[in-house]
Formats: C-alpha cells, structure tokens, sequence
C-alpha cells in the first residue's frame, strides 16, 4: 500500500463542487451529518491521491454569530476535475446522495481571475491554546504573581469566537476566513482542505462576508 499523504498539497482550483443539503436537513438541524462525511471524504481524498491534485475546502456562507462562528448551509470544494470527479464516487458523498440529503450535485469550472475578490479558509492553531481552561489557569497563575494579564487577556478574549470549530472524530480543527485578492501563487492546502496563515491559499470563491461589505458600501 503506498504511503499517505501528509502536510501541504497543490490544488489545481480549476473545478468546483457544491455541497448543499436539502432544505429538510436544514429545518431539522441535521447540517452536521453532511458536514462530517464530506469533511472526511475531502481528507480521505486528499490522503490517498496526488500530492500535486489536493481539493480545498471553501465554507462560503461562514458568518458570527452571537458567540461563536456559524457554517452556513453551503460547503465549495475546489480542485481538479480528476480529483472531485474521484471524490463524487466516495462512500460518504453516496450515501448522502442515496439518502436524499444534499441536492443534485455538478461539478462546475471555476473562472480563476487574478485580482478579483476571493478568500483562504486557513486552520487557526492559536484556538488550541487559547481554550476556556488556558484562560483560567493563565489568570489564575497570573493573579498569584501579583501580575495581571490586562490588555493581553482583553485582546485573547476577544479573538475568541472568530473562529469556526470542524470536528473530526476527537480531533477538533478551528477555521478562519481571510478575504484578499486572488493571485497566481500555488495554492497550497493541507490533507483536511485548508491553508495556513504563513501560506493562506485565496481560493476563487466570493464569501458572503464580502458580498455583504461590499452591498453595504
């Protein structure tokens, strides 16, 4: 068996696949039995393929809400045609398919522009630390010094929230959106599908986030 993928891969970004549940998915409540079998079959997908034709993933419709970041109800996944054409044949996408869960789904050409708005979904590794009980140990420790955290706490706490937590299995993987510019660099995703805040990966999708600055300008 050849050895699985680990770290960065390319994204060729020429093709995109939505994934959208059926609107009863959505009343029930039930978004997260989508979520999770796309999210495991974009990282399956990206384990076991090319190094060179990893599939990114786009939550477009990300959004604060009171107290923490919300999905949305749409998830872009962006690559080869090669590749999403194998990730459609994956067990978890047909089950969802059989079961009449998410609608018809297409794989559609992307239109890659450079300049134009777009934006990287990167993988927050700040948020593992900066956990409720990371907080309360650092005060608690920092009070016991007679050295208040002040500012730094403040800005911490209000970091908090920005981003959107994935679950796979235990491991728990917290996003950010960046909007910026699409460039010609090579976008470069991780086995799960996202990009890091060193090489943030400007995928050509337009977030709501943007849409809606740019309606209210």
């Amino acid at each position: 068996m050849a050895d699985l993928n680990i770290g960065q891969g390319r994204c060729q970004g020429g093709a995109r696949l939505l994934i959208k549940p059926v609107r009863a998915v959505i009343e029930l409540g039930a978004l997260q039995d989508v979520l999770t079998p796309t999210l495991n079959c974009v990282h399956h997908a990206n384990r076991t393929g090319r190094d060179d034709d990893f599939i990114a993933v786009a939550l477009p419709q990300m959004q604060k809400g009171r107290e923490a970041m919300r999905l949305g109800h749409e998830i872009e996944l962006i690559g080869s045609e090669t590749s999403l054409s194998r990730l459609e044949e994956m067990d978890g996408l047909k089950t969802l398919r059989r079961r009449g869960m998410i609608e018809e789904i297409e794989i559609g050409e992307t239109w890659i522009d450079i300049g134009a708005t777009g934006a990287a979904y990167i993988r927050d590794r700040k948020e593992v630390k900066y956990t409720p009980g990371w907080i309360r140990r650092t005060v608690a420790r920092a009070e016991r010094r007679g050295k208040p955290l002040g500012k730094r706490l403040k800005s911490i706490q209000a970091a908090r929230g920005e981003a959107l937590a994935l679950f796979y299995g235990d491991v728990v993987v917290h996003i950010r959106e960046i909007v910026a510019p699409i460039t010609e660099v090579d976008l470069m995703v991780s086995t799960y599908g996202f990009s890091s805040a060193k090489t943030p990966a400007v995928l050509p999708v337009m977030p709501d986030s943007a849409r809606l600055a740019s309606d209210a300008a």
